[in-house]
């Protein structure tokens, strides 16, 4: 009978050719290997091509949102921690064994939820942009520390959950396309605590550096305030991306 992985990946991808393949190979490097990789795919261009050329398990779903795409995900996944990771993250290669020596620490069982520093992913910005951005990230990683305090955590992109405390509190609402994650998370909130580790990730700024820091966060705030309130929030971002070059 084959075994359960520990950790279950879940990747939402809708065209991610230019980002995912990064990521997939942070995940191959890991030193911890009892896991597996989902990916719930929309994809029209060569994405679904790049996941099978990592064996990585693909689940074909219409497009509709990152709710949707997430929720397919754990409905599949077989582990007692699920990783909700989007595409353009790239992990440290000690994170998972990290993430498994944090979970199973006595102490830290009435933590439902941890994520990685962040840190900035260069290869999205411009060299005159890139203090700019440094100074944001150091400002979002605190807003994240302080939020995993309150019944609002501020957890989104990478995030590893007790698959137990994900089932009891519900899937993704579906009616919400930005800022699903803050309704979410505010729901596993209930059920425990939220901490950050040492170990880091490298986040994308695409949309920051792409269409001004101040008008995309305008967007989260509204979106976040709707999701929290009317629990509904329909919005469709345009597709920022960079070119890809090959698929490997």
């Amino acid at each position: 009978m084959k075994k359960q992985p520990k950790i279950s990946v879940i990747i939402p991808v809708y065209n991610e050719e230019s980002y995912v393949s990064d990521l997939i190979k942070s995940i191959k490097q890991q030193t911890y290997k009892d896991y597996e990789v989902i990916a719930a795919d929309s994809s029209t261009d060569n994405t679904p091509e790049i996941l099978k050329d990592f064996h990585v398990k693909v689940i074909r779903i219409p497009k509709t949102n990152v709710s949707a795409a997430r929720n397919a995900g754990i409905k599949k996944a077989k582990g007692e921690i699920l990783a909700l990771i989007d595409a353009d993250y790239i992990l440290q290669k000690g994170l998972f064994e990290s993430v498994i020596k944090y979970f199973d620490t006595p102490k830290n069982k009435q933590v439902v939820c941890i994520e990685p520093r962040p840190k900035l992913n260069l290869k999205d910005l411009k060299k005159r942009n890139i203090i700019r951005f440094k100074l944001l990230n150091e400002l979002i990683y605190l807003y994240k520390r302080i939020s995993f305090f309150t019944w609002v955590p501020a957890a989104y992109g990478c995030d590893f959950c007790r698959a137990d405390a994900v089932k009891k509190s519900g899937l993704f609402n579906e009616e919400i396309d930005v800022a699903e994650d803050k309704e979410f998370f505010s729901r596993l909130r209930r059920l425990g605590k939220f901490r950050m580790i040492k170990d880091h990730v490298r986040m994308s700024y695409r949309r920051h550096s792409k269409e001004g820091t101040i008008k995309t966060g305008l967007i989260y705030f509204f979106a976040a305030v709707s999701a929290l309130f009317t629990k509904r929030f329909k919005f469709k971002f345009k597709s920022i991306r960079r070119k890809s070059k090959n698929k490997r």
